[in-house]
């Protein structure tokens, strides 16, 4: 079995794309009205770019790699609580990577507050979140994994 911190960071990965998948079904049908990975790529290059193709990929890298420190900053967590059951820690992470979202990232000029959309963005927002923290819960669960 691979250690926590592997885990954590396989997590991670897997969590940001599971949510951004999410984001851009969500996007796709008018339910998000947010653009998550344009306003991270806004950070390091120009709108032009920011908001294209190239935009994307390059958001999704840096969300990706965000995504990643933050599973690991989870797994510290974890390993201090000594917990082996993270299912509803990692929800609760999702949670909170929601409010941090909604908190930290206006003031940057990434994206508004995912709940100041109306409602199907507030709903999409928190379910990619949710699910972002289910996947790091899931890695860093050891009965869970103990199974497979």
């Amino acid at each position: 079995m691979r250690n926590l911190w592997t885990r954590a960071l396989w997590g991670g990965v897997t969590g940001i794309a599971a949510m951004d998948i999410i984001l851009g079904i969500g996007r796709s049908a008018g339910l998000v009205q947010l653009n998550l990975l344009g306003g991270l790529a806004d950070l390091v290059s120009t709108g032009g770019v920011a908001y294209s193709t190239s935009g994307a990929i390059l958001g999704f890298v840096i969300h990706l790699l965000a995504g990643v420190l933050w599973a690991l900053l989870f797994a510290v967590i974890v390993r201090n609580l000594h917990s082996r059951h993270n299912l509803i820690l990692g929800l609760i992470n999702g949670l909170v990577v929601w409010l941090l979202w909604g908190l930290i990232l206006p003031p940057l000029g990434i994206t508004p507050q995912p709940w100041s959309l109306g409602t199907p963005n507030t709903i999409m927002t928190l379910i990619a979140s949710l699910v972002y923290g289910l996947a790091t819960g899931i890695a860093t669960s050891e009965d869970l994994l103990a199974i497979t």
